[in-house]
């Protein structure tokens, strides 16, 4: 039972037991209506606990803009997990990495044939902008590290992104001096 916060007691337990040990995105937990219990995913839905389907029209903050448990992409994952869960790239490589590079840099234009991958849109919101700043580096340039965005625009939710974003709505505003 949760002690920070009257919870439902129509909720399952796992959610009341685990409750006071989560700290939700954008959330004051102490005032923060009920989180909605996910118990499952199909497809553009999911599925709570009480039954109920929602249509995901954010797609888990932009993360499965292909829908969940696609019969192709999970045989897929399942594979990899097989072989290996996860290799840094950081002065290693492996096939997937490298088949996936060719792959994508065949698809992009003129001269641009390379990729960076990042674990999700605000890091490489982050990584961009630290291109930027070593580009101008690289130069022999220093002091260049101002950044345009655009109005009411959203970047992502690590303190550069968020800094380079335009809203007024909930803690962006107080990250707009993190950077120029």
């Amino acid at each position: 039972m949760s002690k920070s916060k009257e919870l439902s007691a129509d909720l399952p337990e796992w959610y009341r037991e685990g409750y006071d040990n989560i700290w939700l995105p954008y959330t004051q937990m102490k005032t923060a209506p009920d989180a909605l219990p996910v118990v499952g995913t199909d497809g553009v839905y999911l599925e709570l606990a009480d039954g109920r389907r929602l249509l995901d029209g954010i797609a888990s903050w932009w993360t499965a803009c292909h829908g969940y448990n696609h019969p192709g992409m999970k045989e897929k994952m399942k594979a990899q997990i097989d072989r290996m869960s996860h290799v840094m790239l950081g002065g290693l490589v492996h096939e997937g990495a490298l088949d996936l590079s060719r792959r994508l840099a065949g698809l992009l234009p003129g001269d641009l044939n390379h990729v960076f991958f990042s674990e999700s849109g605000s890091v490489s919101v982050e990584i961009a902008l630290k291109m930027a700043v070593q580009f101008w580096l690289n130069q022999g340039i220093e002091g260049r590290a101002r950044f345009v965005g655009f109005k009411a625009g959203y970047h992502g939710d690590t303190s550069a992104a968020m800094s380079v974003g335009d809203s007024d709505d909930g803690m962006h505003k107080a990250f707009g001096g993190y950077l120029q």
